[in-house]
């Protein structure tokens, strides 16, 4: 049995599904410039920065946003967050055959609440457990104040049809989260994954002391990176750090990130460039996703079988399904997020079959690259199952599909 265990942002999403990125009360509040707390498409605002930019309290902001052309003015909530969006997939795809286990943080207010429901419906046990348990679980310090939100603003129509969403985001009790929160049991893993660290401060600035007490216990590391809207705030412009002085990259087995997080947090002016820094820096691999664009990979050292600088296509049968029958698109919400879990997922498969060397990263990125797609097809990040293994059996058909569309060889890979 592999035990993943992970942390970092988990939050409830209020989600706009309908919102119009060409309406003038939208064009209104876009950023003019790098940091100023206007929306950027694609990206994240902290809903404090936002209110000062807009003028007015953030409620009634928001609401403008959100009413007549740009959609309903009463959102639907989703469980959201780079960390546990991830792990929730990896646990639907390997059930049994591993313990996922989240930490993390809510406030006393009733998002928290939210937060948790969602967990007990998606098959997350509350509390510590033996660490040979297998299963989901959840460890959820409690603070006074707010819990972790985001408001989620999306156009499906954007780019093309391919649908684009922005963020305004409350950090509430996780700005006082910390490494100290987490517990010895949370290092004694097969895989620590930290996911969008960067909207959990504390735990940012701790990563390399934080993923060295990992890589202590043997522990594969894997970094999911979010837009780091603090780092860009205090130096616009500048290299964001990972790690209160920049150095955690010796300790990461796996970064992963988007094109603009790569870049911004590499100094790389393109993808493979930034693939190469993060190697260079001592990371042991990074994959680089582009939305509807190629997925950049590369391996060097480490657990990773050496992977020259590479691309993978994303799904063409996810994309014509869309094109097909657009009754079935979603939202693209969570769709780095579950590319993360799935590869997360494979990573363990692998581990679990052959153990934690040699591990083979574009086997890994396959069925993160179905699963990133296929969360196109729901509305928000998570896909609460009817019964285990439902999302399994879904997504099967799309990985099979991908491997004849890359001419990947058949492997298992949790799926």
């Amino acid at each position: 049995m592999v035990r993943i265990h992970g942390t970092g942002c988990a939050l409830i999403d209020f989600l706009y599904p309908r919102c119009d990125f060409n309406a003038p009360e939208f064009r209104a509040r876009l950023s003019r410039k790098e940091g100023d707390g206007g929306l950027s498409i694609g990206r994240l605002v902290f809903a404090e920065d936002f209110e000062r930019f807009a003028g007015k309290p953030y409620g009634e902001a928001l609401a403008e946003l959100t009413r007549g052309n740009s959609g309903p003015a009463e959102p639907r909530w989703n469980l959201g967050g780079p960390s546990i969006v991830s792990l929730v997939h990896a646990a639907q795809m390997l059930g049994n055959k591993a313990r996922v286990a989240f930490y993390g943080v809510r406030g006393d207010d009733p998002a928290g609440d939210l937060a948790e429901q969602a967990l007990a419906r998606l098959g997350f046990a509350a509390g510590e457990t033996a660490e040979q348990e297998p299963g989901a679980f959840y460890v959820m310090k409690r603070r006074e104040g707010l819990s972790p939100r985001t408001d989620v603003l999306s156009d499906p129509g954007y780019d093309g049809g391919h649908g684009e969403r922005t963020f305004i985001n409350l950090i509430g009790a996780a700005g006082g989260f910390s490494g100290e929160d987490l517990g010895e049991g949370f290092f004694r893993a097969d895989i620590a994954a930290f996911g969008g660290t960067a909207l959990t401060p504390q735990i940012h600035d701790s990563l390399t002391e934080l993923l060295a007490a990992a890589k202590q216990h043997k522990a594969l590391t894997v970094v999911n990176l979010v837009y780091d809207f603090r780092s860009e705030q205090a130096a616009p412009g500048r290299k964001w750090k990972l790690g209160r002085n920049d150095d955690a990259y010796p300790f990461i087995d796996l970064v992963i990130a988007d094109r603009d997080e790569a870049l911004k947090t590499s100094g790389a002016a393109a993808p493979a460039e930034a693939a190469a820094r993060f190697l260079a820096q001592g990371c042991g691999a990074a994959l680089i996703t582009g939305g509807n664009r190629p997925v950049h990979l590369a391996a060097g050292k480490g657990a990773f079988s050496p992977l020259p600088p590479s691309t993978l296509p994303v799904s063409e049968t996810v994309n014509r399904e869309l094109a097909a029958r657009p009754e079935r698109r979603g939202d693209t919400t969570g769709c780095g997020d579950n590319f993360a879990g799935g590869v997360i997922a494979g990573l363990a498969d692998q581990i679990r079959r052959k153990g934690g060397e040699g591990l083979d990263l574009r086997e890994a990125c396959i069925p993160g690259i179905a699963a990133g797609g296929c969360a196109c097809f729901t509305l928000g990040g998570v896909f609460y199952e009817q019964r285990p293994g439902e999302k399994r059996e879904f997504l099967a058909p799309f990985v099979e599909a991908y491997r004849n569309e890359t001419a990947a060889p058949l492997r298992d890979a949790g799926l």
